[in-house]
């Protein structure tokens, strides 16, 4: 039987153009040249020289940008939890 609906964390990029997210995420802060925010365990910096929120939905996010530069991803650690 299908999945009528994407329940995982998902990260898709199409096109270095627009990126969606299906997941628990907290939205940070946003201008117009970047986006910030935390996605299951990591940290998510977006930048480009214009940046659109097309989507802000409890559980998915879809973020528009024009000439990317830069996505950065650092995976956010507790206390209790080792990276190896």
């Amino acid at each position: 039987m299908k999945k009528l609906f994407h329940s995982d964390p998902l990260i898709e990029m199409i096109n270095c153009r627009q990126l969606r997210l299906i997941g628990t995420y907290k939205f940070l802060e946003a201008s117009e040249k970047h986006c910030a925010f935390l996605y299951e365990n990591f940290s998510i910096l977006i930048k480009a020289e214009e940046v659109h929120i097309d989507v802000l939905k409890e559980e998915e996010f879809i973020i528009h940008v024009e000439e990317l530069q830069s996505i950065e991803m650092k995976r956010q650690v507790n206390d209790y939890e080792k990276i190896r």
